[in-house]
């Protein structure tokens, strides 16, 4: 039947670049392969399919499989293939099959059904070998030797014929061409001394011995040593020659070059082995079956102190029922579990594991791969804690900024109450430079007192100890108090302040001495960056379950890269126009959090040169903030 070349994962198992081993693998099968769409149109065939077929990928590719019949199928034919596939049997066939070029050969087929992970069909995989040759002369070559020389110099494995003594009697074509000697040179010389090397010797005396006495061998990999000194791994099957009395007369011994095989699962083997992650794979009886070298360095086992064993041995929750959670819990697939493993010291160290349901020669296994993350959960730890002890710091600089209030405010009142006596002059007149004294004092006491004022505001949000009062206002009565507040910005740069709010009433449920701070703040802040005879409007209206206020204005705007960080405490656009605006940089800072404090969320639009707009939204219902 037809060979393929398998990687046995019980042994190799790569992830890394698999994808590209198993390309070159299945270009390098000598048996052609050809994968269709669930329609049955040809996706893929490898070379040895375009040598067989003389159809080219390209020129094949879309096409029905049809197109490689040599007649259409029977009903029959059909119902068996399709009641195989569809119950997920592959359908092995032996048929005649058609060239590009229009003549025909015989071949056998295997054709498989690939399923997704749910089951559902995603196209067919059918192996073909053509087997003509030996078909035209497995008759013959049962009956008569000449007749199977003849074959067997044809055929595409080795083929060696021995002597009782292990001399060579006869040795085939293709024989020749991977050892690089013709049969007259090696014909009666003795096979273990020209062709074995010498720590296969002894091993291969006691195998020809056994397949001379009359038991077949099969599955007996051995290099031979070609005539350049290279080492070709071959797969044996050996069988005594017999004649008509039934005497042994020799050996007939057929070969496999799987070199290329064998490189690839040595290529494969390094890469398992060498894996940055643990590799683990058990069965149905939760027994380890294999292990990758990287398990060992993380685990702390040895090798063979891990396979044959229950995988409870790693397992962080144990297994006193001996039942795997892996296999209990969910049998497809486990990715991305962020969990431990148990060490031989009893330590369990943190890993990131993926584990995956694969079948192997028809037996299920669970493959898990894991990345040891202990540096990673030490740096999260790490950064945890810094963060909280940051939290605790600023946690404590609030509360300490919230609780000198009294301290700070009141000595600032004591200096703004004694210039403004001293500029009323109660107790005396004052020469001109005096009273610009006192005015600058009063200035400069009051600018200090704001400050302050914000910061503080700014202090007890982030420390907790600011409360919201809720009540319902009008939100026109409150919005006329403000115009009236913020007058003297406005009328000093003759700036035209403007509403448009909805004709009907509307009732605000908020807290009204921090909605009118809000409201103050931004029209504070607009008024400071709108140039003289600009305009100020003040838009409200209902939306669903939420107020939205808008402060549009036409000042100088900024650009999009400072609009980000504008609402952080201290941070002011920096442009020749806003140097000219004295400011604390916290009034934006307090907007955002008094609104957050009520559930809604600030917005801004703003264009160089052409103004900008706040909003702010503030739900109908308080929240849990």
């Amino acid at each position: 039947m037809c060979n393929v070349v398998n990687v046995d994962i019980l042994e190799f198992n790569a992830p890394v670049n698999k994808s590209k081993v198993f390309e070159d693998m299945i270009q390098q099968s000598t048996d052609a392969i050809i994968y269709t769409n669930p329609d049955f149109t040809i996706n893929f065939v490898n070379r040895t399919a375009e040598e067989m077929f003389g159809w080219t990928l390209l020129e094949i590719k879309g096409e029905p499989i049809t197109i490689l019949h040599d007649q259409e199928l029977t009903s029959e034919q059909k119902k068996e293939m399709f009641s195989n596939l569809y119950s997920g049997k592959p359908h092995e066939i032996e048929d005649i099959r058609k060239r590009k070029d229009g003549s025909t050969f015989y071949c056998q087929i295997k054709i498989s059904p690939l399923f997704t992970e749910k089951s559902r069909i995603y196209g067919y995989l059918g192996i073909i070998r053509d087997i003509t040759e030996e078909k035209q002369n497995e008759d013959s070559l049962v009956k008569e030797i000449d007749l199977l020389t003849g074959l067997i110099g044809t055929a595409r494995v080795i083929v060696a014929v021995l002597d009782r003594q292990g001399k060579i009697v006869y040795c085939n074509p293709h024989m020749e061409k991977i050892s690089g000697y013709e049969l007259k040179e090696v014909k009666g010389e003795d096979w273990i001394s020209r062709f074995i090397p010498d720590r296969e010797k002894e091993r291969i005396k006691s195998v020809f011995k056994k397949a001379i006495s009359g038991h077949p061998n099969e599955g007996n990999v051995n290099p031979i040593v070609t005539k350049e000194g290279n080492e070709v791994i071959v797969d044996w099957y050996d069988t005594a020659l017999k004649d008509n009395e039934g005497e042994v007369t020799g050996l007939l011994a057929i070969g496999n070059d799987i070199t290329q095989r064998v490189e690839a699962e040595e290529k494969l083997k390094t890469i398992y082995e060498n894996m940055p992650g643990g590799v683990l794979m058990t069965g149905q009886d939760y027994i380890i079956k294999d292990v990758n070298y990287r398990t060992c360095e993380i685990t702390g086992y040895k090798r063979e102190e891990l396979v044959g064993q229950l995988c409870d041995i790693v397992c962080p929750k144990g297994s006193a029922s001996n039942q795997c959670p892996i296999w209990e819990d969910g049998k497809k697939e486990f990715r991305g579990m962020d969990t431990t493993i148990k060490c031989k010291n009893g330590r369990k160290n943190p890993i990131l594991k993926n584990a995956q349901e694969i079948t192997i020669k028809g037996d299920t296994y669970i493959l898990e791969m894991f990345q040891d993350i202990s540096e990673r959960k030490t740096a999260e730890e790490n950064a945890i804690e810094a963060k909280r002890t940051a939290e605790k710091a600023n946690q404590a600089k609030s509360e300490f900024l919230a609780s000198m209030s009294h301290e700070l405010r009141t000595p600032l009142n004591s200096i703004i109450g004694f210039s403004d006596i001293l500029s009323k002059e109660i107790q005396g007149k004052l020469n001109d430079p005096q009273k610009k004294y006192v005015s600058n004092i009063a200035k400069s006491g009051n600018h200090l007192l704001s400050l302050i004022n914000d910061i503080l505001d700014l202090s007890k949000i982030e420390a907790g100890q600011k409360q919201l009062e809720y009540s319902s206002f009008d939100l026109h009565e409150v919005l006329d108090e403000i115009s009236i507040l913020i007058k003297p910005l406005t009328s000093k740069k003759r700036i035209d302040l403007q509403m448009d709010l909805p004709p009907e009433d509307i009732t605000v449920y908020a807290d009204k001495k921090k909605f009118k701070q809000v409201m103050y703040n931004l029209l504070s802040n607009a008024s400071k960056f709108t140039s003289d005879k600009g305009t100020i409007t003040i838009i409200a209206n209902q939306e669903k379950d939420k107020l939205k206020v808008a402060v549009s204005d036409t000042g100088i705007g900024m650009p999009e890269e400072d609009q980000a960080k504008i609402f952080e405490p201290f941070q002011q656009v920096k442009s020749a126009k806003s140097s000219e605006h004295k400011g604390t940089g916290l009034g934006l800072s307090l907007v955002r959090e008094l609104v957050e404090m009520h559930g809604g969320q600030v917005g801004l639009k703003s264009e160089v040169g052409k103004g900008s707009t706040f909003t702010f939204t503030i739900p109908d219902k308080p929240t849990d903030n």
